[in-house]
């Protein structure tokens, strides 16, 4: 029996009778780490029959062609029964003559495309990243900045978490002074950013890697150069804006002192979709905080029975924007944020001065409550006459990019603008893991060189199956040299440059002199004294300006959550922002994360770094690399030609190692090459014990 059957869009598509279909079955290339593999097929041809062309969506007519030749198309691959490929994808290649030109790929391959996306897009309800606003998986982690969630997010294990971190506004000396959270940024952990992107992926995870002390503390602490809101609130530009105009002239007279400020009436809505304008009070009046531009443009007319042709006694006009408390506010009472004033003075020989198209604006953050309205102000001597023309214009414009205080936070912003696929890669390439998609239970197992060693005692015995066709050994993996350096990115705030890094050495004199391993998407973080010893500090505040500003550019961060219980030294830390009616005092559990300290549990530095008790906190390659160490230090890659049956592909686990006889010894697959049924196939094969 020797049946191959393709099923494309669940449906089984023609073959050539001579169709080679081979397929490559990979996890994790060892001669390239900072890299993730997957299986796939050789490109093999398929006949365009009628079934055929209708399956793949007409891809020969020009004129007919649908759309599925542009999408993967879901595919399966059976063997004599065996579903070798259960829940693979096609790719369509190109037309060549009467064959259509297939890729089949499986394993990583559909899991790192599915997860391609960037993290901002999971808040774009026009991605298709987040199934174009049906899978918007972050939203139920939006939340307010503000006393309250800063405070009693100090002993959250998942999620967001806005942890003890200088910015540069934390005092030095008194560590007693109110922590001003307006200075504060937020962090997410890890592991409930990657349970997430796993989930929209439809994917869920297990292996080492969760079962591992130091991945569930680990935060993404906010570094970016701007605090944003999330897509689909920046994208809402209507939202809370408005359009007003004069329907007619409006017209006033100042013939005595009273009364000399009234405002505009805007009867024509434009647009308000948000019903945020007040007619009758005259003003825009928000419920939430909310930062705008405001504006108005016009043109006026100023007439006076008062001749006189000096600035010191003239007749003056002007066309203010007042910011109002709340919406019972008297007129007068307003505060005048900008105005523009036209003085009668400055007629010329004209009895009347006519000025078009002025346009006056002011950005502001209004808080609840307080509200906009244009105003006029009669200034100097009486006797003035104004007529603001018809069409007059005023304009709210919500600034939805920027986040304020007390405003939602979407907490896909607090990453920095990568994919999901890079943070974990990141990750992965961090605790040296190895991932296998199980496309069939849709499950990705996170495991390790360490973990494969380990299941020696488990090991498939390949002998028989080993084709006596020569092998090729091999004493080179891939492109290591001799020092392979492992790196973070550089920060002109984290001196000295490279504290962080590691290297891991191979001794071979025949290999070139250095290079890079991988490098991190996050840079170190250095501390600062504060209560339980130190905590982290992300300089965004530059200490030679007086300015208050995050101006300074930082990379992004990666850190350790720490709880530190406050009653162990008898002290508290107060939370404000700058009302003291809102403080919060917490005199128990506080989160102070950090990347490396001298009496830290953990070390997030490659390297081995020095402890309080004169010896080393272990660096992320003495925890994770020493299996990988091993291997490269005496280097054998086998290649052997190995026959195996449906059945071996279809049990196949790229986590168990393998055994032959002929060589006594234990080796990691790294590659198995255009496997055929019935055929020898080439297997890369590492040693390993």
């Amino acid at each position: 029996m020797n049946q191959l059957q393709l099923y494309i869009n669940d449906q089984l598509v023609d073959l050539n009778d001579d169709t080679p279909i081979a397929l490559t079955f990979q996890i994790n290339n060892l001669a390239e780490v900072q890299n993730q593999q997957g299986n796939t097929s050789n490109q093999f041809k398929l006949p365009l029959t009628q079934r055929n062309r209708m399956i793949l969506g007409f891809p020969d007519d020009i004129a007919f062609t649908t759309a599925a030749p542009y999408k993967q198309y879901p595919a399966k691959l059976v063997q004599d029964g065996l579903e070798i490929i259960p829940y693979g994808v096609a790719e369509l290649n190109n037309i060549e003559q009467d064959n259509a030109n297939i890729t089949v790929l499986s394993g990583n391959v559909d899991f790192f495309d599915a997860i391609d996306g960037k993290f901002y897009d999971m808040g774009d309800s026009a991605s298709q990243w987040s199934g174009y606003g049906k899978n918007l998986l972050w939203k139920p982690y939006d939340h307010t900045w503000n006393v309250h969630n800063v405070a009693t997010s100090q002993t959250k294990t998942d999620g967001w978490i806005w942890p003890v971190v200088d910015y540069g506004l934390i005092s030095n000396s008194d560590y007693a002074t109110p922590i001003n959270v307006r200075y504060q940024r937020p962090g997410f952990f890890i592991k409930t950013a990657i349970d997430l992107l796993l989930k929209s992926a439809g994917y869920k995870g297990s292996g080492s890697l969760l079962q591992d002390q130091l991945y569930p503390k680990l935060i993404c602490q906010f570094a970016n150069d701007s605090f944003d809101h999330g897509t689909d609130v920046q994208n809402n530009v209507t939202y809370k804006s408005i359009t007003v105009q004069t329907g007619q002239n409006v017209t006033r007279s100042h013939p005595t002192t009273a009364n000399n400020i009234g405002s505009i009436p805007f009867a024509v809505i434009i647009s308000d979709t948000s019903h945020y304008y007040d007619a009758a009070h005259n003003g825009y009046f928000v419920s939430e905080i909310t930062s705008v531009t405001a504006s108005v443009a016009f043109g006026i007319s100023l007439s006076a029975t008062n001749p006189s042709r000096s600035h010191d006694y003239s007749s003056k006009i002007a066309i203010q924007i007042r910011l109002y408390d709340n919406i019972n506010v008297n007129i007068n009472a307003g505060q005048v944020l900008v105005d523009t004033i036209v003085d009668y003075a400055d007629r010329g020989d004209q009895t009347t001065i006519t000025l078009k198209n002025l346009t006056v604006s002011y950005d502001q953050v209004l808080q609840p409550g307080q509200g906009i309205r244009i105003t006029y102000e009669f200034l100097g001597y009486t006797g003035g006459t104004f007529t603001l023309y018809s069409g007059a214009t005023f304009s709210i414009q919500n600034k939805a990019q920027g986040v304020q205080y007390g405003q939602q936070i979407q907490c896909e912003r607090i990453f920095p603008d990568i994919s999901q696929k890079d943070l974990l890669k990141d990750i992965l390439q961090k605790f040296g893991i190895i991932c296998q998609t199980n496309n069939a239970d849709r499950t990705i197992h996170f495991n390790s060189l360490r973990d494969i060693v380990n299941n020696i005692p488990a090991a498939k015995d390949w002998t028989t199956k080993c084709i006596d066709q020569g092998k090729q050994v091999s004493f080179k993996l891939g492109n290591y040299a001799q020092a392979n350096n492992m790196k973070y990115k550089d920060d002109d705030g984290v001196q000295p440059k490279g504290f962080a890094d590691s290297q891991i050495s191979v001794s071979d004199t025949t290999l070139p002199a250095s290079a890079d391993l991988f490098q991190s998407q996050f840079a170190a973080t250095l501390n600062r004294p504060f209560y339980g010893g130190s905590i982290s500090q992300i300089l965004k505040k530059d200490p030679k300006s007086d300015e208050n500003d995050f101006s300074l550019s930082t990379q992004p961060r990666i850190l350790i959550d720490q709880k530190f219980n406050l009653m162990s030294i008898g002290k508290s830390v107060t939370f404000s922002d700058g009302n003291m009616s809102n403080n919060v005092v917490v005199n128990d559990w506080i989160s102070i994360p950090y990347f490396y300290k001298p009496d830290g549990e953990f070390n997030l530095c490659f390297g081995d770094m020095p402890s309080v008790n004169n010896k080393k906190i272990p660096g992320l390659k003495t925890m994770y690399y020493p299996e990988l160490e091993k291997v490269l230090k005496q280097t054998k890659k086998v290649i052997r030609y190995i026959m195996l049956t449906p059945r071996d592909i279809l049990e196949l686990n790229l986590m168990i190692p393998v055994y032959l006889q002929q060589d006594n010894a234990y080796y990691y697959i790294n590659k198995i090459d255009a496997w055929r049924k019935a055929q020898p196939c080439k297997v890369e094969l590492v040693r390993i014990s």
